[in-house]
């Protein structure tokens, strides 16, 4: 039998206190970081001081790390970011989109920009799971019964699955199916 739950196969797009040396890092505990990533949208501050994102904002880019995690390291964050009362419970687990985050590697190419090169790429987009800003507590269905959750959703699916192996491209492809569905 397969511990999927142990395995680190979740990718996480961390962008303000969980990233290393952030006030909130001990959470990460366990994780391995895969270096510096950024997605699309504008990094904001809130009323309250947390950090999140703006999707909406599709020229601009904020900058972040990306971890292999297991399950229950993001159990951990998940109550960090739902329960524990540290950030207002509007944030829910999501897929966003990413790219490899490359500074300029010689001085002669950085004093032809005055910023590093961001590019969204689709040949270098990947998928990972990030905590965003709900934006609205509609239920597009209509019915309760069929309200989306992320975290719950890959519970039951690593639990299900004790025959195989799983890779985080599986959990990408189930999370993107269940959030379609």
């Amino acid at each position: 039998m397969i511990n999927n739950f142990k395995i680190p196969i979740i990718r996480l797009f961390v962008f303000g206190t969980l990233r290393v040396g952030g006030r909130l890092d001990y959470y990460m505990e366990g994780s391995s970081p895969l270096g510096l990533y950024y997605t699309r949208g504008q990094l904001m501050e809130s009323e309250i001081g947390s950090a999140y994102i703006d999707f909406n904002d599709k020229d601009a880019a904020t900058i972040g790390e990306l971890h292999q995690v297991n399950y229950y390291c993001l159990q951990r964050i998940h109550h960090l970011e739902n329960a524990s009362g540290e950030f207002p419970r509007r944030y829910e687990l999501d897929l966003v989109p990413i790219w490899p985050y490359q500074p300029y590697l010689d001085k002669e190419q950085s004093n032809q920009s005055n910023s590093n090169e961001i590019s969204f790429n689709e040949d270098q987009q990947m998928m990972a799971l990030s905590y965003r800003r709900r934006e609205d507590s509609k239920v597009p269905s209509g019915n309760w019964t069929k309200v989306k959750r992320v975290m719950n959703e890959l519970g039951d699916f690593l639990r299900t699955e004790t025959d195989t192996t799983l890779y985080h491209h599986d959990v990408v492809k189930h999370i993107s199916e269940y959030l379609k569905s």
